[in-house]
């Protein structure tokens, strides 16, 4: 049965929109290192989209680095399409980008959170099930005993 709406989202990382001119560097069929200035268009821990004003080819080896955001790396070119007025360009960093998925790191912080909250609950029922000498209560003497 085809597959109907839209197609289903295969990428492991959500892509974080970003716009920012960055240089990118590669190498050509011939070997030459060509370096022109492009378009971080969104990245990802693991890949980004770039604009460049020239085509290059698939399984090329393109480094860029964003200073700005900290982010950046040398990847394999996945695909080079077209665009009004450039080439769109997906690459993929086996090593990351630097990026961090935001969503993981508020799912640590929550996680993280909940340990603490977790262990002062747990402090806080030990403290008051032992409680210190000057909150126990003094046990009557018996009757007829002398002090």
């Amino acid at each position: 049965m085809p597959q109907t709406g839209r197609k289903k989202e295969r990428r492991r990382h959500a892509r974080n929109a970003i716009s920012r001119n960055v240089p990118i560097l590669w190498e050509d069929e011939r070997g030459h290192e060509e370096l022109v200035q492009g378009r971080l268009i969104d990245v990802s821990v693991s890949g980004a989209r770039l604009w460049l004003p020239v085509k290059v080819p698939a399984r090329a080896l393109v480094t860029f680095n964003c200073v700005a955001l900290a982010v950046g790396g040398r990847g394999t070119v996945r695909y080079c399409n077209a665009v009004k007025a450039g080439y769109e360009v997906g690459l993929e960093l086996s090593n990351g980008t630097g990026w961090r998925d935001q969503n993981t790191d508020l799912r640590n912080l929550a996680a993280g959170v909940s340990r603490t909250s977790q262990a002062a609950q747990r402090e806080a029922s030990t403290e008051a099930e032992s409680g210190s000498d000057s909150e126990r209560p003094i046990a009557p003497e018996p009757p007829g005993s002398k002090s």
